[in-house]
């Protein structure tokens, strides 16, 4: 094939699509919004915790009694509710009026009767919600109040022996790399983010295949291919429209990973440097927190830092290629077949059925990404561009990302030979028949 002629073609392809408005403002909406995501993660756990004071009214007198010495109702389990910055308690025996204790500085009431050692239930009462966190936090001092008031209730429990006996195992997640062991957990983050990345790369992908076969149909039914093909020979044409599509598609990932990466930098700058965040407010003499240490210290963001992102960037790269290459050749292949757009989508469902497949697949991967047949579709190569990607978010070894990218592209070279065999045959085709059985035909070597 002439190498001048193909590289006119991609050029072609390229450059009246590049430069379009609607191809720049896409390119440049993407970052603004991931970029705008990750400042609003950032924003939302420092605000996410708000001062909660909340009215124990303790009808029975379970868990409380008077004290002496300031005739305010106490915890008779003092321990059972630690000082918190974002949580205090007060206690009465009969709250007042929802709109007595809120204008007492109140957010949060807790009502329970004496059924509440049976039924295990009490009410919580608001204006505003507390948080799911603070609302745990609150059940959980409260559980530990009542366990309080059983064992003094009982006649052969001690409550510092209860307390000795007593205990909470916590599981701390350790996983096993090169011989060693480290910091593990986490998987259902990095694998939310990978299934982010599988995502968008099963959009462009269906995007940029859908644009091949449109332009293929295009250009047979006003007769520009008839032109084309004196100067190309339709192998060449076809491989240089693929080639160049998906130079439109790969220079649109490479520009929203480097605006993204620029754009966390200048905010990880504008965070450090104190100008956002809590770090502009900080008192004299005290040391700024860092935007990478409040990301560390949140428990979702502080997964996002375990992520081997350049891995993470240069295999989306890899596997968009390679599956650009294999399906952007089956809808071209499929484009050259048929007469018009609407009879292609027909045929385009079972190009797309494997992808999609792979897609549902890797929801499965966000819970546990070392799931056996999700390494088998790893390693398939109709699914393995979207598999691996949620692979590599939650951790795989590289060698195995080499050779299933390998394995995709020797397959997505097969088949775009395949392809140009088929667009060979079908380049001047009249109409008179369409359909799976024709494209056997061709892909066979035979004409009409």
């Amino acid at each position: 094939m002439n190498a001048g002629l193909i590289g006119a073609v991609v050029l072609r392809e390229w450059r009246t699509r590049v430069f379009k408005r609607s191809f720049l403002l896409g390119t440049l909406l993407l970052p603004i919004v991931s970029i705008g995501f990750m400042v609003g993660a950032v924003m939302l756990t420092e605000s996410s915790e708000v001062h909660n004071v909340v009215l124990v009214e303790d009808a029975p007198g379970l868990i409380t009694l008077r004290d002496a010495v300031s005739g305010q109702y106490v915890p008779r389990c003092p321990s059972c509710f630690p000082a918190r910055d974002n949580l205090s308690y007060h206690f009465t025996r009969e709250a007042p009026a929802d709109s007595i204790w809120k204008r007492q500085g109140h957010t949060v009431l807790v009502e329970y009767d004496d059924a509440v050692l049976q039924n295990h239930a009490g009410y919580l009462v608001y204006d505003k919600s507390p948080g799911a966190s603070a609302k745990r936090r609150i059940e959980r001092d409260l559980s530990r109040a009542m366990e309080h008031a059983r064992v003094l209730q009982s006649t052969v429990l001690d409550w510092s022996e209860y307390q000795r006996l007593k205990m909470e195992l916590t599981l701390v997640d350790k996983t096993i790399e090169d011989g060693q062991r480290v910091n593990g957990g986490g998987d259902e983050v990095r694998g939310t983010i990978g299934f982010m990345f599988s995502a968008l790369l099963l959009l462009v992908l269906l995007v940029y295949g859908g644009v091949i076969m449109r332009s293929v149909v295009e250009e047979k039914a006003n007769h520009v291919v008839e032109v084309l093909i004196a100067a190309v020979r339709p192998e060449a044409l076809l491989l240089g429209k693929v080639l160049g599509l998906g130079a439109v598609a790969l220079t649109q990932l490479v520009a929203w990973t480097l605006l993204s990466s620029m754009g966390f930098i200048v905010f990880q700058l504008l965070y450090d440097s104190g100008a956002v965040g809590t770090a502009a407010s900080v008192a004299a003499g005290e040391v700024p927190v860092d935007l990478l240490t409040v990301m560390g210290e949140n428990d979702v963001l502080g997964h996002l830092l375990n992520i081997n992102w350049p891995l993470m960037a240069a295999g989306s790269m890899a596997f968009f290629i390679g599956g650009y290459l294999l399906y952007g050749s089956l809808f071209a292949a499929v484009g050259s077949s048929v007469q018009s757009e609407q009879e292609g989508q027909g045929l385009t469902i079972p190009v797309t059925m494997p992808l999609l497949f792979g897609y549902l697949a890797a929801t499965m991967a966000i819970e546990n990404p070392d799931l056996p047949i999700l390494e088998w579709l790893g390693w398939f190569p109709l699914t393995s561009p979207v598999i691996m990607l949620v692979r590599i978010a939650g951790g795989v070894a590289i060698w195995e990302v080499v050779l299933s990218w390998v394995l995709l592209m020797l397959t997505a070279r097969l088949v775009l030979g395949l392809a140009g065999r088929i667009y060979r045959f079908s380049v001047l085709h009249d109409g008179s028949r369409s359909g799976w059985k024709l494209l056997v035909q061709w892909v066979r070597g035979h004409g009409k």
